[in-house]
Formats: structure tokens, C-alpha cells, sequence
């Protein structure tokens, strides 16, 4: 597998970055990666190789203020700018693949982002993946942190705060917490702006599932103690047909690091394919 970085500037002139999984040989499909909070792209080598070993090309960004992209830890002024970030890094990634099908992949609040964007944007994509997508923290967030997070807003936006995630909660994969305990480019900060706008948009993502008219898979493991299940349930529910719903017994909230993590590519792999091959063949030739 060989990789390539990928640099530009947002439409503010922010420095960004995101990197390309590929192998020598022509690939069918490209799954374009949306991480999630306080994390980045490298995090994602792992399911990208296996992935481009299944003939997938692989693009990964990393969000403003995280990762390699310039910006401050955890801060963002609302989602719209960062699913524009997500537009660009789009038409970044497929500069030069514009005649395979495109699966947008998002985790965690990298899931909320890309149903927002998905139901902003005009349809340019055959289908999209949610890990653990944030509808809802699997906790209610103590009151008084949310009313001082909403003033706070209003006189110290930018002001750095924890997230508070509790790292032995988002895998069972010892290994894997320790390489991210040692990982210099992963962070637990979120500004108090940012984290005001994330729980109130991701919430109201729940009253617009309804919208959702294109392929959607839906994971989320029912041990998950940061993102809640519950509330993908309620999402798919609401999606009705275009949404496929996969609960994975006893996984935490990390599904692609979890111990089988294999069975979840296998699973996504899957419905990448079907999905494909049964629905409208659309390429990313429809977004440039």
C-alpha cells in the first residue's frame, strides 16, 4: 500500500491536509474518511489497508484543528464550516478519479458531519457509512457544564476545554489504547463554542432523518458509552428503507479497532458492493 499527501487551503486560507491510500494496480471504488473528535487520519491506516487490498482507493482528511490541518485543537466555528472543509477535501480527492462509485465514511462526530453534509450537498456519492455516528452522547452532560458552555460561548468562544471521553471506552483493544496514548497528533480539547454547536446540531440531525433519500449504513456497537445507540436506532427508524442498521453486540465505540474489527470491514466491504450493484451508478465524474 502506498500513501500520498494531500495539501490545500480552506476557503478561509486554512492549511489542510488529508492522505491517499492506493495500490499499484487500477482501483473499483473510493471511500473517502471523516474521523472523528480529537483524532486524524492516521488512525485509520489499518482499515485503510485492508480495504485497499479489496481493490478501494482511500482518502482520509484531517478536520481543521485536528491532525496535520492548521487550526486551533478542537475548534470550529459551526459544522457548515467544516462540512465545507469536507467539500473541499472532496473535490480534492477526486480530482483525479472521476469515474468510480464514492462512499463517504464517517465516525463519531465525523458521522454527524457527513449527514450533514449529505443532506446539504447535491448528491454526488453512491452511498454513506456511519460508525457510532454522534446523534446523542451516550451520557446527559451534567446542566450547569452546559449552561456555562453556552455562556462561555458568548464572552471566550475560543476558550480550550476537555472533552471529558474517557479513552478505556473507546475500544477493547488494549494495543490500540496505547498506541493512541502515545499518538503526539490525537487530542481531548474542544472549544467551548464548538462544543455547544456539536450537541445541538447533532441532535437536531435526529428530527431530519426523514430526509434521508440515499443508501445509508448505520453501525454502532450497543457497548458504546460515548455515542448512544439508542439514538441511531431512532435515526434509522426514522430513515425508513434507504437506511441499513447494524448493531454489533458488545462493541465499543471504536468499531474499527475493536478485536474483530474484520468482521466490520467484511460487513461495510459487503454492503459497499450490493449497494453499488443494486442501486442508481453514480461516480464522483457527478460532482466536479
Amino acid at each position: 500500500m502506498k500513501s500520498v499527501d494531500i495539501e490545500w487551503l480552506a476557503d478561509d486560507g486554512t492549511p489542510m491536509h488529508a492522505v491517499r491510500w492506493h495500490a499499484d494496480s487500477k482501483s473499483t471504488m473510493v471511500i473517502c474518511l471523516i474521523h472523528g473528535l480529537g483524532e486524524h487520519s492516521g488512525r485509520y491506516q489499518k482499515m485503510a489497508q485492508y480495504y485497499v487490498a479489496h481493490g478501494a482507493e482511500v482518502f482520509a482528511i484531517d478536520l481543521r484543528g485536528h491532525g496535520r490541518s492548521a487550526g486551533q485543537r478542537g475548534h470550529g466555528e459551526n459544522f457548515q464550516q467544516l462540512t465545507g472543509d469536507i467539500d473541499g477535501f472532496l473535490r480534492n480527492a477526486l480530482a483525479n478519479d472521476v469515474d468510480k462509485p464514492l462512499f463517504i465514511y464517517g465516525h463519531s462526530m465525523g458521522g454527524a458531519l457527513v449527514i450533514q453534509y449529505a443532506l446539504s450537498r447535491r448528491r454526488v456519492f453512491n452511498g454513506v457509512i456511519l460508525s457510532s455516528p454522534l446523534f446523542k452522547p451516550a451520557f446527559e452532560p451534567p446542566q450547569w457544564k452546559v449552561r456555562l458552555g453556552r455562556y462561555l460561548q458568548l464572552i471566550w468562544p475560543t476558550l480550550s476545554l476537555s472533552n471529558e471521553v474517557d479513552m478505556t471506552a473507546l475500544t477493547r483493544n488494549v494495543a490500540e489504547l496505547d498506541r493512541l496514548q502515545q499518538d503526539p497528533l490525537s487530542h481531548n480539547r474542544i472549544s467551548a463554542q464548538f462544543g455547544i454547536q456539536l450537541l445541538e446540531q447533532s441532535r437536531q440531525l435526529l428530527s431530519e432523518a426523514s430526509r434521508v433519500d440515499f443508501p445509508v449504513l448505520l453501525m454502532h456497537g450497543n457497548a458504546d458509552e460515548i455515542t448512544c445507540h439508542k439514538a441511531s436506532t431512532q435515526f434509522a427508524e426514522h430513515a425508513g428503507q434507504s437506511c441499513c442498521l447494524k448493531i454489533w453486540e458488545g462493541f465499543y465505540h471504536e468499531l474499527h479497532h475493536e478485536p474483530e474489527q474484520e468482521e466490520v470491514f467484511d460487513y461495510c466491504l459487503k454492503w459497499m458492493k450490493q449497494t453499488y450493484r443494486a442501486g442508481k451508478s453514480l461516480s464522483s465524474a457527478d460532482f466536479l
